[in-house]
Parts: C-alpha cells; structure tokens; sequence
C-alpha cells in the first residue's frame, strides 16, 4: 500500500492532450471505416477492389514507417504527429471525387500519414509515463484510440442514410476531424513534460545519418501483434457487407457495442496484463479473438453479431495493450522512435494483408470461409505464443 501511494501519476496535462489529439486522429479513421466499402461498392467495385484499396492504405503505411522511426529520434515526437495529422486533413479530400483510382491514390497518401500519427503517438507515450505504470498508460492510450469507433462509424453510416450527398460529407467532416487533431498535437508538444532520470528521458537526439531503422529485439512481440491484427478488416470492413449478404440490419449498433467494449476493455485490460504477467495475457487475447470469430459465423442477428464483436475486441484490446507495453519494456529508450516503428508495423501489417487475403478469399469461398480462414490464422498465433514464452519477459537492462 505504502508503495502504490507514492506512484508517479502518469495523468498529466500532457499526457491528456496526447491522447486527445489521438482520438481524434483515429476518429478521422473510425469514419472511413465502414464507409470506404460502401463507397467503392458504391462506384461498381468488387470485394476483392475493396480489399486492395485497404491493402493499399496498410501497405504504404508499412514502407514508410522504419523512416518515419528514425525521422521521429533525430526531430521530435510533436512535429511528426502534427505534420502526420495535417496530411490526414488534405489526403482525405481527394475521396471527394468519385474515382476508383482517386481512392486508391487518396489512401496510399493516407497510409503515409497514417505511419507518422503511430509511430510518434507510441514513442511521446513511452516518454512521457512513468516506467513502471506502462502496462496501465498503454491501456488508456490504445483505449482512447479505440473509443473513436463508439460514434464515429455509427454517424458515418448515419449521414451515408440520409443524406444524398453522404459520401462527400463523411469525408468532408473527417478532414476536420484530422485538423483538429493537429492543433492539439501541436499545443500538446509546447506542454510536454517528460519523466525525470536519463534513461527515460533518452537522452540526447542522434543524428539522423546514425539511425538503424529496426529493433530486432522486438521482432517476435510485433509477429504476435500482426497475427492478432490480421482479423481486423473482417471485422471491421468487411462485416458491412457480411451483414448485408446475411440479411442482419442496424449494424450501426455494432460499431457501438465494439467501441464501448474497446474503451472500457483496454484500461481495465491493461493492468490485468501487469497483474498476470504478459505471457499469460497474450494467450487470453488469442482465445477471445478466437471465440468471437466463431460467433460472427454462427451470428444470425444484430444482438449476436455485436457479442461477438465485443468477445473479440475484448481480446484485441488485450493483446494490443500487452503487447504495447511489451515493446516500451523490450525496447531501447534512446530509439524509441525505431522501436515504435518497427512494432507499429504490424498494425497496417496485419490489416493490409488481412484485407487482401480477405478480399481473396470471399472471392473464392465466401465471407464464411474467409472468417474461418482467420480463426486458422490466430490459432497460429496462439502457438506461437505457448511456444515461446521467453519472448514474453521483459529483459533486464542496465539503466532502465
């Protein structure tokens, strides 16, 4: 008791701002959720073009992210969030203009932005905790990101109804969303107020011609990360046209229902990982990501779709904060804009390539068998997981 009333809090004004900037940077996201597939169905398009064009956003976000890493280390956390945010602001305008390959055009540009918005948003986190209130701070962080999907994909669905222009007014009103966003990360920036020691701080910046651009050590977290993130698009995108096809209605509930499950999930999550230790943790996450899939199968109405979306982002929520604070533990304090990176990757990773296989594979078998072809995927995952506990300890460190 003596020892937890003396904690440093990590609920600074800082803090607070970052993670206000990163709602509602993701909320700028949570609005193309569900409406860039209806959009290119809109236009003609086939699930497959569906897929690629998220696979193009993920895949442009992964290219770019190792220098983004190391552009992040050698000139500051807030000037990439900022710019990143702004790039979200004006990329998403080209949406306006209905064109497949504007779209295409529009969320490779996206994906770009996209990389700078996490790999500074995990990096200011990691400087701005306490060190040893991660695994709670990650699960606010990666919380209030999630949270975004509470009431944005439900009034993008919303305006897309009612409105004959709805496409554009989505997108107008996600441009906003990113500027806003902006100016909060530019004002969070001025207000930063890191933790004391050296090896919190960092240290001095580098050059940027001294930078590598992976962390090797955290290689093995990231692979777990990215198989428990390649579900992400069928159960997100892709469940708009699932619902369709199986007759389910007012899947806007859904969103809801997954939001609120992130948002309350992560936090509490968070200190259960601490609590049972990050092994164990990770092994959860995979069986609620499993048994939510499941249901998605069996689901034949609204009620049951959005149980098995709350199971599964559930799990999600715990692998994410897990894993997050894994990566802040494993990860050199020096180049945490690198180790953000290279962790980061797995989350346009695993979505891209999800979107794409999935896209694939309703293709060939349907959107059952493509669900089913994920539960494959995480039970993989799973034994990975069991089978290399070691990569789930955090390592001594002289300093840290």
């Amino acid at each position: 008791m003596p020892d937890q009333a003396v904690k440093p809090t990590f609920w600074t004004g800082t803090f607070i701002l970052l993670c206000a900037s990163q709602f509602l940077a993701y909320g700028h996201h949570a609005l193309l959720t569900p409406t860039l597939p209806l959009y290119l169905d809109h236009l003609g398009s086939s699930p497959f073009m569906v897929g690629l064009l998220l696979a193009a956003f993920s895949s442009s976000s992964v290219v770019i992210r190792p220098f983004v890493g190391t552009w992040v280390d050698s000139r500051g956390e807030t000037r990439v969030l900022s710019l990143s945010c702004i790039g979200l602001c004006l990329t998403v305008l080209i949406f306006v203009v209905p064109h497949v390959e504007g779209a295409f055009t529009a969320n490779i540009l996206r994906g770009f932005s996209w990389a700078g918005i996490n790999t500074s948003g995990y990096a200011f986190l990691a400087a701005v905790v306490p060190a040893d209130r991660r695994g709670e701070a990650s699960g606010y962080y990666s919380g209030i990101q999630s949270s975004s999907s509470v009431f944005f994909p439900f009034a993008a669905l919303w305006i897309i109804e009612k409105f004959a222009s709805g496409y554009a007014l989505v997108f107008v009103l996600s441009s906003v969303v990113a500027l806003l966003a902006a100016v909060l990360a530019y004002v969070c920036g001025r207000s930063i107020r890191r933790p004391s020691g050296p090896a919190e701080a960092g240290g001095p910046r580098l050059p940027f011609r001294s930078r590598t651009y992976f962390d090797r050590g955290i290689l093995f977290t990231a692979l777990l990360l990215f198989c428990m993130n390649l579900p992400w698009s069928g159960l997100n995108s892709f469940i708009v046209l699932y619902a369709r096809e199986v007759g389910i209605e007012s899947l806007g509930w859904y969103f809801v229902a997954i939001g609120c499950a992130s948002l309350v999930g992560r936090p509490l999550l968070g200190r259960v990982s601490d609590s049972i230790g990050r092994g164990p943790a990770v092994v959860v996450a995979y069986v609620l990501e499993i048994a939510g899939i499941a249901l998605v199968v069996l689901a034949a109405d609204v009620i049951m779709m959005m149980i098995a979306g709350i199971l599964y982002f559930l799990g999600y929520a715990l692998g994410v904060s897990t894993t997050l604070a894994l990566a802040m533990e494993r990860g050199d304090p020096k180049r945490r804009g690198v180790t953000m990176a290279t962790f980061s990757m797995a989350f346009p990773l695993g979505s891209g390539l999800g979107a794409a296989l999935s896209g694939a594979v309703v293709a060939l078998v349907g959107y059952r068998g493509m669900y089913l072809s994920l539960i494959a995927v995480l039970a993989l995952g799973l034994l990975l997981a069991l089978g290399n506990r070691s990569g789930l300890t955090t390592p001594a460190r002289s300093g840290g």
